[in-house]
Order: structure tokens, then sequence, then C-alpha cells
């Protein structure tokens, strides 16, 4: 038999088998989605069987947010430091876990726990016409995103995201005078990017909204309504200078606003 069509059939077989191993993967996985799919709407319908209106829609169709870890990073702290106070920084560890960065237009210390402060020099960190547009750009050279949830007089309450998605507990104030930023207040942001915690794993749509009933009723709460289900994260603070992402739910009800946590499945009132 000539090469050329031993090649070719050799490169079919070879096909097929690749195309019979992506079944063998793809199916499952198909599976297990379409199980998925239906907990979900299961757990909808029992929620409506509760006398607890949800729009199918304002649920989410998956978990989309593993839990995380931030391990510390001074470096990354200096670099954050550096890119907001506009150069070179001068680094000073004041015991507990506390380090300053500074230099001639001012200081920002940083904390274990992510708690971060600033003292600006009047006029050296101007933000342009637009002062909660170019604090947002003076925040993301620092390598943090977010958004400004309110203004009030000099001050701009931010709160950070990762990827989109909020870090309910990352919020800070910033004060903002003659068009220029002159403190950030005692409030919390992640200097570094976290990575993800194969130690914990969140729950499935059809759980967190099962949890979400029965958390509810355990608070004594009767909760007629869903009417809005934003994920997000809270961030906790280790004993080993880590932080601790949790994906949880921000649900607003008829009767206040719940915090799910994914993956333990608890439920707190916000408001």
């Amino acid at each position: 038999m000539p090469w050329s069509k031993l090649k070719n059939i050799i490169l079919i077989i070879l096909t097929a088998a690749n195309l019979c191993l992506l079944a063998l993967v793809a199916i499952p996985t198909l599976q297990s989605g379409r199980l998925l799919s239906r907990a979900r709407e299961d757990a909808i319908l029992l929620l409506q069987s509760k006398g607890v209106q949800v729009d199918a829609g304002a649920v989410p169709q998956s978990m989309d947010l593993p839990p995380q870890v931030v391990k510390r990073s001074l470096e990354g702290e200096e670099r954050a430091a550096a890119a907001l106070l506009g150069g070179p920084v001068t680094a000073e560890a004041r015991g507990g876990e506390v380090y300053s960065y500074s230099n001639d237009k001012g200081s920002i210390q940083f904390h274990s726990d992510g708690t971060c402060s600033a003292q600006l020099e009047p006029g050296a960190v101007p933000l342009g016409e637009d002062r909660a547009a170019g604090c947002l750009a003076l925040l993301k050279k620092m390598g943090v995103e977010g958004t400004i949830l309110e203004e009030e007089g000099d001050t701009l309450l931010f709160r950070q995201t990762w990827e989109g998605w909020p870090l309910f507990t990352q919020q800070t104030a910033l004060i903002c005078q003659e068009g220029c930023l002159t403190a950030i207040t005692a409030g919390r942001i992640l200097a570094v990017n976290p990575q993800p915690d194969p130690a914990r794993q969140a729950v499935t749509v059809a759980t967190a909204l099962i949890d979400l009933l029965n958390g509810v009723t355990a608070l004594g709460d009767v909760c007629n309504r869903i009417d809005v289900i934003e994920p997000g994260y809270i961030t906790t603070a280790a004993l080993s200078g880590s932080a601790v992402l949790t994906p949880v739910w921000r649900v607003t009800t008829d009767t206040g606003v719940y915090q799910l946590d994914a993956v333990s499945g608890e439920v707190t009132r916000v408001s």
C-alpha cells in the first residue's frame, strides 16, 4: 500500500480516537450540567410552593465564584504605594504587621487584614475635572478596581471589585479637596490578586436557594418575595496573614437584605 494512503488511514484512525475521547469527557459534563439545571429549577419551584415569589431570571444559572485566598505581599503593597504617591517610596515597619510607605507627596500604611489609610500633601495628587473618574483611574494604577458607591461632600465611598465582582467588605472613604485626593480614611482594599482556595468549595445554586429559605426562617423572618440576588465576596483575615475571600449572595427581599455564605450556607441579615 502506498505510504500516502497508509498515512491518511492513520490520520483517520487518530481523529476517530480523539473524537471518542472527547465524547467520553463531554457526555458526563453535559449530563452533570443538565442535573444541576434541573435541581435549580426544582429549588425555585420549592420556594414558590412555600409562598416565596421569585423570578427564575433573578436566580444565577450557576455558582461562578470559587472560594479564594490572598497571601499578603509587601512587594505588592509597595508597588501600590508608589503608584499612589507617584514615585519611589520609603518603607517602614511599624510593628504589629503594620507597614508604612512614604515620600514627599504623603504616606500610606497597610495592616495585615487589608486595612489601609493615607495622608497626602495638599495639591500633591490632582484628580482632574471629574474627581470620581480621577479616583478610579488612580486606584487602577495601584492595581485596585471598583466603583464609587456614593458621594457626600468631600467624601467618596469606594468599593473594590475583583474581575467585576463586588468585594462587599472592601470599602474605603476617599477624601477629595480642591480637585485633589488628600486622604484615604481607614478602610480595606486588596493590593494583590487572590488565588483559588482548593480547601473549600461553593455549594450548588439549588443548595444555596434551600439554605436561603431555611436561613431566613431560622432568623424568625418571613420572606414573601425575592427581588435581587447579587453574587460577590466577603473578606476575612486569617492569623497567617492571608485573607480569605468567601463567595456570598446579597439577596434583596420584601422584608430586607440578607447575606448567604455560599460555602457554609449561613444566612445573616444585612439590613
